[in-house]
């Protein structure tokens, strides 16, 4: 039979667990036969086996009239044992499904606990994190990755760590690297920490959470009780979770429980019988297809239900065809309508999805949901790997690139063609997990630089970030300097390249309070986060300036002042824009003119500034100035 004749089914699939007993549902329509296995615990070999029934819908069922707490199943196909795809609990490693309540994984005040609200998506501002990269310092083994992630007790000689850390920041949304079951890393405690290490990409159980991030990974309650503490701390804290999710690809192919229990229907497999592998790891979900479109639905779904996460990011977005991410927005906005959703508009190798399915660039177009602006990242600090600069580094040929990025890159005239229609489209990053850092990707463009020019074009490249149009994002570490020791794809390197070195805020720390103002700026300042293009359109103004200086006014309704001036100067010397070149005689006299310095590439400055005097706005070389001007 056809793939697309399979037979579909709209019931809740997965163990649904009552204390008086517990219903068993798996999709299955190309087998014939398939056997539930009871364990008494993850570890015994005897076992009870039940005939599973099925219905017309593919569906094969049973009903086990007594309480399953704590017990564990898998199921038996033909030759081979799989535990259940739709599993929202398991053993240590994942090699067992399990039984739970639920409900006895709530912290104390879980379903109370105020989450925050009231944000538009241009006030978001992202921090990007993998949980054992941020609290590797800390003995995280023992407590568990996740609570180890809001303890704010550990604030390593003064300077605070964890939680306290992200609350100083003021960041809004924690990314957090996948927390679901993957398959790469040792759950057992004893496993030494320092190469048992993966960021997560190559994903087993979707709606569970993974054991290695936990405290005790042999108790199938412990990693989702911890997962829910974590969350709500977060959230008490004021800040919105998001969760990287990879729903593109999964890191079995031939032996995965959904090719043994379907085989080759969840896959997109090309007509020699091989994976297509548009992901680059070996295979690709064929989204697409009705039944694996309803797990990636009904996933997102349980995991905003159950664990109260605020967005998502997706992987590979591109290899998940248009109407699958559409109809995730719709879902997803039914239930908060403030939740952020996001992905990666592009594929890792080539793939049989058309291209007119797949989700790249220009999708997003009114949709409700943001992708990654890689062309303004490129054009700020050059190529991710390579030794190409951008920008910052003085090639002034990414000018209008960079300007495009300042305006949300939105249609904002003719010389500024963007993929947004509105800026909460573009995800706004210099880098993120992947590839060099920033700090070694312009080490690498600018080897001969001192230390102090190197700390000045990273003020530099975040400066222009934070004070660009939409939604700003950055990577754990990047606000004090954090260095992989030039390891570009670090996503199995050992504790000593990717864990953060919280010295580095001691020793950085004015570089940290840089960032820390620049982020209170974004806030304070609503210029910052306009949130349409016509509202771009009508108030943010190039002025025409020397080649390698951006310079741009924002008007602003307040009452304290009228515009502001922002200087993006790459040249290595100081530059100076006329005030006739900002605003013509008619719109004001010089005389009457106000005009305070807010920033520059100390951070928050606020002095008063005499135009009067050199009729023209000064911009250090290789930074930002920021100018406040009254016109009253």
């Amino acid at each position: 039979m056809p793939n697309d004749q399979y037979p579909v089914s709209h019931k809740q699939l997965g163990s649904i667990y009552s204390k008086n007993k517990t219903i068993f549902r798996l999709w299955a329509p190309t087998q014939e036969k398939i056997l539930l296995a009871i364990y008494e615990n993850s570890l015994c070999i005897h076992r009870m086996l039940y005939n599973m029934k099925k219905d017309i819908d593919g569906v094969f069922e049973i009903t086990i009239e007594k309480d399953l707490e704590g017990k564990f199943y898998t199921f038996i196909v033909n030759d081979s044992e799989v535990t259940d795809p739709y599993s929202v609990a398991v053993s240590e490693n994942g090699v067992r499904s399990a039984v739970v309540d639920l409900k006895k994984t709530d912290p104390g005040g879980w379903k109370i606990h105020s989450i925050p609200r009231g944000s538009l998506p241009c006030d978001t501002i992202i921090y990007e994190l993998n949980l054992i990269d941020y609290t590797g310092k800390k003995n995280s083994d023992k407590k568990g990755a996740y609570l180890s992630l809001v303890d704010s007790e550990d604030k390593g000689k003064g300077y605070q760590e964890g939680l306290s850390h992200l609350k100083d920041l003021g960041v809004t949304h924690v990314h957090i690297l996948p927390v679901n079951d993957f398959l790469t890393v040792e759950e057992c405690k004893e496993t030494k920490r320092e190469n048992n290490y993966n960021w997560g990409y190559d994903p087993e159980h979707y709606n569970v959470p993974e054991g290695s991030y936990s405290s005790v990974p042999s108790d199938p309650k412990n990693r989702i009780f911890e997962l829910k503490k974590m969350i709500m701390k977060l959230h008490q804290a004021g800040i919105k979770v998001i969760l990287d999710v990879v729903y593109n690809h999964t890191y079995r192919s031939k032996d995965s429980n959904f090719n043994v229990l379907v085989p080759d229907y969840y896959y997109r497999m090309k007509e020699d019988g091989s994976f297509s592998n548009g992901s680059g790891v070996g295979n690709e979900l064929a989204t697409e297809r009705s039944m694996v479109r309803k797990f990636i639905l009904e996933s997102v779904v349980y995991w905003v239900k159950e664990y109260k996460v605020d967005g998502f990011r997706f992987d590979l977005m591109g290899l998940i065809d248009k109407e699958t991410v559409n109809e995730i927005v719709i879902a997803l906005k039914r239930i908060d309508k403030e939740i952020l959703i996001y992905g990666e508009p592009w594929i890792g190798f080539d793939s049989i999805l058309p291209i007119k399915e797949r989700t790249l660039k220009g999708s997003q177009a009114h949709q409700g949901f943001s992708v990654y602006n890689d062309a303004f990242r490129d054009g700020i600090k050059g190529g991710n790997d390579d030794e190409s600069k951008g920008f910052i580094q003085g090639n002034c040929h990414m000018k209008n690139i960079v300007e495009t990025g300042i305006a949300g890159t939105i249609d904002y005239d003719i010389l500024h063609r963007g993929f947004a229609k509105d800026p909460e489209e573009s995800i706004n990053y210099i880098n993120s997990h992947d590839n060099l850092i920033l700090y070694d990707k312009i080490k690498k463009t600018c080897p001969y630089s001192s230390e102090e020019e190197l700390i000045k074009l990273n003020k530099f490249a975040l400066s222009i970030l934070f004070t660009s149009q939409g939604i700003p994002f950055i990577h754990e570490g990047n606000e004090i300097l954090r260095t992989k020791q030039m390891v570009a794809n670090s996503y199995d390197s050992p504790l000593a390249i990717n864990k953060i070195n919280w010295d580095y805020k001691e020793r950085y720390y004015d570089f940290y309070t840089f960032v820390r103002d620049l982020i209170y700026l974004r806030k304070a300042y609503r210029c910052f986060r306009l949130n349409t293009a016509e509202e771009i359109r009508q108030r943010l103004k190039f002025v025409s300036t020397r080649e390698c200086t951006i310079a741009y006014t924002i008007k602003e309704d307040h009452d304290d002042f009228d515009y502001l001036l922002i200087i993006h100067n790459a040249m290595e010397t100081h530059v100076g824009i006329p005030f006739t070149s900002v605003f013509s005689k008619e719109e004001v006299a010089l005389e009457s003119m106000k005009v305070k310095k807010i920033f520059d590439e100390r951070g928050i400055a606020y002095t008063t500034y005499d135009i009067t005097k050199s009729k023209s706005f000064t911009g250090a070389p290789q930074s930002t100035v920021i100018y406040q001007i009254v016109l009253r």
